[in-house]
């Protein structure tokens, strides 16, 4: 994975961004660091779940396909959604559709009044959304 390059100030345990997801109000920034976190960021939260100290429940979330794997989930005010397994992030902005746009290592559709996001290698992204209609640069 490239990665992302040119991103705001993000929370010291945010060690290598993977992909900004903008969406309505939100403009989220991915992440993952070598003691097994993932995460999302904006300018004011960060939500992340630990990887490595959980078990994690074999489960994908409503809109996406790909392999059930297990994965820890976590959310922000119950409007933004984050799941978290070894291959790929999913991400789930509730009721916001307005201004999509990726970029980094992300793609992204419009589903049932929202946003659902996939975060990971090319391979996982496709799989987890085929035709993905939010690709990098918007």
């Amino acid at each position: 994975m490239q990665g992302l390059t040119g991103y705001g100030k993000l929370p010291d345990e945010a060690e290598r961004p993977l992909a900004q997801i903008v969406v309505g109000p939100y403009d989220m920034i991915a992440w993952i660091n070598s003691s097994g976190r993932c995460g999302l960021s904006a300018a004011d939260w960060t939500i992340s779940a630990d990887l490595i100290n959980s078990e994690g429940r074999p489960e994908r979330d409503k809109g996406f396909s790909g392999p059930v794997e297990p994965a820890v989930g976590t959310s922000h005010e119950n409007k933004v959604s984050l799941f978290c397994a070894s291959t790929r992030m999913l991400i789930r902005v509730e009721g916001e559709t307005s201004g999509p746009f990726v970029s980094g290592d992300a793609v992204a559709n419009l589903v049932s009044g929202g946003l659902n996001a996939v975060v990971g290698p090319e391979e996982a992204r496709w799989e987890s959304l085929p035709g993905a209609s939010v690709t990098r640069g918007g």
